[in-house]
């Protein structure tokens, strides 16, 4: 049995699900660049985003009315220089998105898979991610395998696919491990 190691990596920056209050349209593009604006010795930081459609500015707060000492030069630089690691960790984290009432667009994140399809003896199959990806275990292991979601679902339920856990709830993460069975591409389930 072989091991196989998937690095996972995101093409483009990930949108947001919210209604747009001109046009009602259900899209806002990360734009990938922070606002950041200094009254005295306070600085408010947003994260802007236009509307797919009307091009309308929605800026999600990062920081508001914080002190210029209390963050980390280094860091304050990033968001001048718009960093696009900020941006990502931003984008990934459940309190940023909770606090801006955002929700990720899962269905146009676009990933880059690292290596083809294992063949088709056993493996044992590491995938690892950049970012904490809030997709489940089960679009993923189709997206590095190149099947359909029902297709992953048969090979766990004739035991072709071994994970640990719910397919459909746990979610990627950072990542996980799953043991693919020799002949896995020939047997089709039913």
């Amino acid at each position: 049995m072989q091991n196989i190691n998937y690095i996972i990596s995101l093409n483009s920056l990930p949108g947001f699900v919210k209604t747009c209050p001109r046009c009602k349209s259900e899209f806002f593009e990360n734009s990938g660049c922070f606002r950041v604006n200094a009254n005295g010795k306070k600085l408010d930081i947003w994260l802007i985003c236009r509307c797919a459609h009307c091009k309308s500015i929605w800026n999600m707060s990062v920081y508001e009315r914080i002190n210029r000492i209390a963050l980390d030069e280094t860091e304050y630089f990033a968001y001048l220089s718009n960093d696009k690691n900020l941006v990502l960790r931003h984008v990934f984290d459940p309190a940023f998105l909770q606090k801006n009432h955002a929700v990720l667009d899962l269905e146009h994140i676009g990933l880059s898979i690292n290596a083809a399809p294992p063949d088709d003896s056993g493996a044992v199959v590491s995938i690892q991610c950049e970012y904490p990806l809030p997709i489940s275990a089960e679009r993923m292991i189709a997206s590095v395998l190149r099947v359909s979601l029902s297709r992953v679902r048969r090979m766990q339920e004739s035991q072709l696919l071994t994970f640990a856990g719910n397919l459909r709830k746990t979610k990627t993460g950072r990542g996980f491990c799953f043991v693919l069975s020799d002949g896995w591409q020939m047997k089709n389930p039913l």
